[in-house]
């Protein structure tokens, strides 16, 4: 017997066909960027969206490692590079300098405790047009900003 499952039933195809279709946007929007859809970066960027938390590189590795991906750190940071390059992903600055990865690409604030090195996300489109309106007339002729982050640290 393969699996416990059911093949036949609607929940079990459901689940099959909902984890395909995630699967396949993670590909078509690797390919989308111009990057080639490999394991590794179907991977890594499936469990970049798939946490809630902004992992290190290091943790990122580990997570990986622990779903049956064994990748080097190498691969690991020359993905997330490719990844951020294309706009997939943002860095985050933790305490410390640590670099964490985020892959919520909408503009949000990030809160940086660092006595936890917890970093949480708050949402606020408010927020984010009037610092574009106020900003808008203090940027350079020409100058026309593709994202917008804001970090405070605690």
């Amino acid at each position: 017997e393969i699996s416990s499952c059911d093949w036949s039933s609607d929940v079990c195809s459901s689940d099959l066909k909902q984890r395909d279709s995630r699967e396949q946007r993670i590909i078509d929007t690797i390919r989308r960027c111009g990057l080639r859809a490999t394991p590794q970066r179907i991977e890594l960027l499936k469990l970049l969206r798939d946490t809630k938390s902004h992992p290190t590189a290091e943790a990122l590795m580990q997570m990986a490692n622990h779903e049956g991906f064994n990748l080097s750190m190498g691969t690991v940071y020359n993905t997330l590079d490719s990844f951020e390059k294309k706009g997939l992903i943002s860095r985050v600055h933790g305490s410390n300098d640590v670099m964490h990865y985020d892959a919520e690409t909408d503009f949000h604030v990030h809160l940086v405790d660092q006595s936890t090195e917890e970093i949480v996300d708050l949402f606020d489109d408010e927020l984010e047009e009037l610092i574009r309106r106020r900003l808008k007339a203090k940027f350079p002729n020409g100058f026309n900003p593709q994202r917008l982050e804001v970090t405070i640290y605690q």
